[in-house]
């Protein structure tokens, strides 16, 4: 397992990856497929819990009790996607990441060993975070914190 560090990266083992996004109060975890240029394709792009599912994308959530997660099916992902984005945010309106620490957990999503984990270091106001991408580069599937 690696310790990931911000704009860190790591190859990816798995063909499959579920990213869990764990933190002490109630997170909202989303996953957003970019094109190259950065942009989402439509609205069938942003994945949550509202819309679970989208090409290669799934979204679980972890009820309250356990983190929600973000499960990208490399093989799924549709050509021109370059990129899956996962974001998190406090549940509770108003609240920022302060003291709160998030940790990202990268997984491979078939046997559940940990690939990495990510925990964004000194957060303050921030009320959003990219936390985790995992994104396509010379024909390999890598995730960057």
């Amino acid at each position: 397992m690696t310790a990931m560090t911000p704009g860190s990266n790591i190859p990816l083992s798995a063909a499959r990856v579920t990213v869990d996004v764990a933190a002490p109060v109630r997170l909202d975890v989303s996953g957003l497929l970019l094109t190259a240029d950065g942009k989402v394709r439509s609205d069938d792009d942003f994945i949550f819990y509202n819309q679970p599912s989208g090409p290669g994308v799934t979204y679980r959530s972890g009820g309250g009790t356990a983190p929600d997660a973000i499960t990208v099916d490399t093989a799924a992902v549709p050509p021109g996607i370059e990129k899956i984005v996962v974001t998190a945010s406090p549940d509770a309106a108003g609240q920022t990441f302060q003291g709160i620490e998030p940790t990202a957990t990268i997984r491979d999503a078939d046997d559940n060993s940990v690939l990495a984990t990510f925990t964004p270091p000194q957060l303050g106001t921030e009320t959003a975070l990219v936390i985790v991408e995992v994104y396509l580069r010379n024909g390999a599937w890598k995730a960057r914190a």
